[in-house]
């Protein structure tokens, strides 16, 4: 129902505001197909394809990852002799990875920033809905994702005291893990907005409620306000909410986050969000975002600050696991 009416009602918006850019199309048509299949048992496993570039799933048939013309153009591999080699070809490639999968809770099993993080930061239920991309450390099993959660959690927090944060705003979330460890690790923070596209805001939504229960308001409890704003006390609440819907939002935000999507996004829709951002009077702005950027799909993240008049703070920092020699670019409202 839910998912249903965010795919019908976003056919009358502004599309060019409120709907996907080019980055997302493909990969969001393709989530849909793959829920309504599928649904989210497993969209952090190696079945289905909802979750390309927005969860932590790994990909193992490519076919899950097709619009409705790739998966016309995709029967071909069901003819008896194609289907025979490709099913080989699966078998090797899952062999492959699992070897990774292995590999990779080892490294992080003994890496000694992850064993900081999880001697620092509380960490509850990261592995449902299948989750693969993970390890075991002393009897418990911890989310890849998670730990890098914590380090970004980590390194904002020099510049951000999150014990202080009532009311938190985030645009693009991925699937909520971010908003489930902060929630976690900081019971203060009270209020959240949290915004992404159709069908992501379906997967975040069902995941948030997976966790907090009643304490998430969907599209379908919001839809219909005049006004969204949060209630006066100090009850949990999460409201989940397509693009669309940040045009009724009245409220006051103490801290804006967004990772890596305003990149992905054209330069027309993220001036729209800046508005909203001040319009909410918000008091803290944290971005990140990804070196390596294609200019074909994305742009310089650096660019990022001129959105915000060049006030914000920018460095650049290594990832969690340093070996892999990339960086995440840091934008943060409070200069050191």
């Amino acid at each position: 129902m839910l998912l249903n009416e965010l795919i019908k009602d976003e056919k009358k918006i502004d599309r060019k505001l409120y709907s996907s850019g080019p980055y997302w199309d493909y990969k969001n048509s393709s989530a849909i197909l793959e829920i309504k299949k599928k649904g989210l048992g497993d969209f952090r496993g190696l079945t289905a394809g909802i979750g390309i570039s927005f969860t932590d799933n790994l990909v193992l048939d490519i076919r899950n990852g097709f619009n409705i013309k790739g998966r016309i153009v995709g029967k071909i591999f069901s003819l008896p002799i194609l289907n025979k080699i490709f099913n080989g070809q699966l078998k090797i490639t899952k062999d492959y990875l699992d070897l990774f999968i292995k590999n990779q809770a080892i490294v992080y099993q003994n890496n000694q920033n992850v064993q900081n993080l999880i001697n620092k930061f509380k960490f509850k239920n990261t592995t449902d809905f299948g989750c693969v991309q993970s390890f075991e450390y002393l009897n418990k099993n911890y989310s890849c994702t998670y730990l890098e959660m914590a380090d970004r959690i980590d390194k904002l927090s020099k510049y951000f005291d999150f014990k202080n944060i009532k009311s938190f705003f985030e645009i693009g979330g991925g699937f909520g893990a971010n908003i489930h460890f902060l929630i976690t690790n900081f019971p203060n923070i009270k209020k959240i907005l949290y915004l992404d596209v159709v069908p992501n805001i379906y997967v975040g939504t069902e995941y948030l409620r997976h966790h907090y229960k009643e304490k998430v308001k969907d599209y379908l409890e919001l839809r219909n306000l005049d006004k969204i704003n949060f209630s006066k006390n100090n009850e949990l609440e999460i409201f989940c909410i397509p693009p669309w819907l940040i045009e009724k939002v009245e409220t006051e935000i103490d801290h804006f986050h967004n990772a890596a999507s305003f990149v992905e996004m054209s330069k027309t829709v993220i001036n729209n969000y800046v508005k909203f951002i001040k319009k909410f009077k918000t008091k803290e702005i944290s971005l990140i975002s990804y070196d390596g950027f294609d200019l074909k799909t994305t742009f310089n993240p650096e660019e990022l600050n001129s959105f915000f008049n060049d006030e914000l703070s920018v460095s650049w920092k290594n990832l969690l696991m340093e070996q892999h020699k990339r960086k995440l670019i840091y934008l943060t409202s409070n200069k050191q």
